[in-house]
């Protein structure tokens, strides 16, 4: 059974980077835009940046488009992600990972699917018969046909640097179908022949007998809440789920019996980490001692994260909170209340 989710996020605590900076290729910037292409995300836009099957320039970004603000950590289906968004898509990757192979386009079009109370069942039920001359797939119950068809085959996410797009290369771009052909109203009040695919909404001008890759990172991203929802700690307890810049931060990890020491690392709202010096204790319970951690008066706005990591076993947990501007922040270290987290 296909099981809708409206994106896509891989989490891997064991993905975590040592402490550093951002690290990665220099960002790529535009003369005639404000904001540049993260350097975690640059060596995955150059990597597109040439067609597979043509050879043209310039192709991310046709595919993407521009970017539409910073790299900020946030929460997909509960997991912590690092994510840019642009005009077309929203790029996002492990928290810490560096790695462009690992890098991901979240599944937009179900999500904007999902704010406009359209979001399908799938497998569709009966399916779609399977046409000639069309592609069909099984796993949403849908064709992909003509000019749809044509420009679904011919592009794609080049991941292995080879000429052409595999079956994987165009699914990592557009994603699986997830609606049949029908008519939609434009942004410019036209009427387009238009197709939604998992991450992609592409509508085909018949007059310019072009195809358009809309700009769904756009209309996904201005109507997202106003409060971004944190992600999911894992064995990680913290006193509170916000602390105004300037206030401190209690936390403990949990699950490090086999660990005499547990050293501490900060992942600021942009992704980038910084080592506090700071190592703790686990109990005989392997809880780990309170750890107080001062977050700085200019401390960036947005979801930051905490990471617990066994000195002897490697062991890592992660908990999550918000750092606001408003309010009057706290002087003292706060208290931990039971119950104590769970370890994973």
């Amino acid at each position: 059974m296909y099981r809708v989710t409206l994106v896509l996020a891989v989490f891997l605590l064991t993905a975590l980077t040592p402490p550093g900076t951002v690290s990665g290729s220099d960002p790529i910037c535009f003369a005639d835009h404000e904001e540049c292409v993260d350097p975690r995300f640059a060596d995955f836009w150059r990597s597109n940046d040439v067609h597979a099957i043509t050879g043209t320039k310039g192709n991310a970004l046709r595919i993407f488009g521009y970017p539409l603000g910073p790299a900020r950590i946030e929460s997909v289906n509960g997991e912590a992600v690092l994510a840019q968004p642009f005009a077309n898509v929203i790029m996002q990757q492990p928290l810490g990972n560096t790695d462009p192979a690992q890098i991901s386009l979240q599944k937009i079009g179900l999500e904007r699917l999902s704010q406009l109370k359209q979001a399908p069942s799938l497998p569709q039920s009966p399916p779609e018969t399977q046409r000639a001359g069309c592609r069909f797939f099984e796993k949403t119950g849908f064709n992909v046909c003509d000019e749809f068809k044509n420009f679904w085959e011919s592009n794609g996410l080049n991941l292995d640097n080879e000429r052409g797009y595999t079956d994987s290369e165009r699914i990592a771009l557009f994603g699986l179908p997830v609606s049949s052909q029908r008519r939609e109203a434009a942004a410019n009040g036209r009427q387009y022949l238009t197709q939604w695919f998992e991450r992609a909404r592409l509508q085909y001008d018949s007059v310019a007998e072009e195809m358009i890759i809309t700009p769904l990172g756009r209309d996904v991203v201005d109507n997202r809440p106003g409060v971004p929802p944190l992600p999911r700690n894992k064995g990680v307890q913290v006193n509170a789920t916000s602390v105004t810049a300037g206030g401190i931060l209690s936390a403990r990890g949990n699950g490090y019996t086999n660990d005499r020491s547990v050293t501490i690392t900060v992942f600021r709202a942009d992704g980038t980490s910084f080592a506090t010096g700071k190592e703790v204790t686990p109990d005989t319970n392997g809880v780990t001692e309170r750890y107080c951690l001062e977050v700085p008066a200019n401390a960036l706005p947005g979801i930051w994260a905490i990471v617990f990591n066994g000195v002897q076993t490697g062991h890592q947990t992660i908990g999550f909170f918000r750092v606001v501007t408003t309010g009057t922040p706290n002087t003292t270290c706060p208290d931990l209340i039971a119950p104590l987290p769970g370890s994973r």
